[in-house]
């Protein structure tokens, strides 16, 4: 057994994997800064095992954290040891001879090979929130790995992940935008049973007419400072305002009823993501008279029809495929305002502008 004079000891549990020991450990938060002291960023690509850290996530992911104090969650990290370590079991024989102390002497060096953006992130937090010092997160040893070992690890921990779609990310959420959105797919007549929560566009016989993850934009569009002390409101206001835009778009209705055929959606581009965001836009701006249910009725005179270039061409239609930039979404609330009869913003009119003068060149 390797003697280890002074050191880092760790609540552990060991396991076999390919052959090999590895150990799961309990780590104080306090304690990651001490720990990884090696900064891999200064090497050469091919002399590390690691991507390099992009500091714009570091905020994002401290303020999850601060923002979340009370049920925020990390799955473990992933780290190699080089250096001498003895695991210390309970038991010699039993359950219990593979839980027990891991010892690490103090000369050994730890190499995050996953985790590296949530352990800048929890130090950055922790500047911030000192009492998180005594929490824990997992992290999993690997020990006596070469560099090529440590960059294999690292290829094999990111080779099959699949990233988590935006719809069930609004769906598992609990803040006031993505509360607001769950409840408008349910509650909201035309909404319940047409959105589709998976990942990936609607395929051309899907059932369903839009994706979560469109509903929620075109929701932050509608209600963009919804907050904890304004969500039932703000709930009641955005489920009347979608069904009587539902109301007034006769080709979203039959398309529910199965009288549209799911081919026959793509001609049409009320069915798009940008034009539903757009509808949230113009939304914000109705909310604030009475009866602005008056001003909806006129969709039904819009013909959404993308054949109809004189309203789509050049602003969310370009060479035959739909557009989704900042630009599009202007002009194309625009367009729908006109029919609506509703002034333009300063944005809606300079934009406005550029397209018709250039029509014109």
């Amino acid at each position: 057994m390797n003697q280890i004079i002074s050191g880092i000891s760790f609540p552990a549990i060991r396991g076999i994997q390919a052959n090999k020991e590895y150990y799961t450990v309990m780590c104080p938060l306090k304690r990651l800064k001490r720990i990884f002291t090696f900064d891999e960023t200064e090497l050469l690509p091919e002399d590390r095992a690691q991507r390099s850290l992009n500091p714009n996530r570091i905020p994002q992911i401290s303020s999850y954290i601060q923002e979340n104090r009370m049920d925020y969650t990390f799955s473990s990290l992933t780290a190699c040891i080089s250096g001498l370590c003895t695991f210390l079991p309970t038991e010699e024989s039993g359950p219990g001879k593979n839980i027990g102390t891991l010892l690490v002497d103090e000369d050994a060096e730890f190499y995050i090979t996953d985790g590296q953006h949530r352990t800048a992130a929890i130090k950055d937090a922790l500047e911030k929130d000192p009492s998180l010092e005594n929490e824990h997160i997992s992290v999993v040893f690997y020990i006596g790995k070469t560099l090529e070992q440590r960059q294999k690890i690292f290829r094999d921990l990111n080779l099959f992940p699949v990233k988590t779609g935006k719809g069930y990310g609004v769906l598992f959420g609990n803040s006031p935008a993505e509360k607001l959105t769950n409840q408008v797919a349910t509650q909201c007549k035309f909404f319940n049973g047409i959105i589709s929560f998976e990942d990936g566009n609607l395929g051309p016989r899907s059932s369903k007419l839009f994706k979560h993850s469109s509903l929620h934009v075109a929701n932050q569009e509608l209600f963009p400072d919804v907050n904890n002390e304004t969500l039932d409101i703000a709930i009641k206001q955005a489920v009347e305002f979608w069904d009587c835009v539902s109301e007034n778009l006769n080709t979203w209705n039959l398309a529910k009823s199965h009288e549209l055929l799911p081919t026959d959606r793509k001609e049409y581009v009320n069915f798009s993501a940008i034009v539903l965001k757009c509808l949230g836009t113009i939304g914000n701006q109705l909310l604030e008279h009475k009866n602005y249910k008056k001003n909806l009725k006129k969709l039904k005179l819009i013909d959404w029809r993308r054949t109809n270039k004189a309203n789509w061409e050049g602003r969310c239609i370009s060479q035959g495929r739909m557009m989704h930039n900042n630009s599009a979404a202007l002009l194309t609330v625009a367009t729908i305002k006109k029919h609506l009869d509703l002034p333009l913003t300063q944005k809606e009119q300079a934009e406005e502008a550029k397209f018709t003068g250039a029509k014109n060149d």
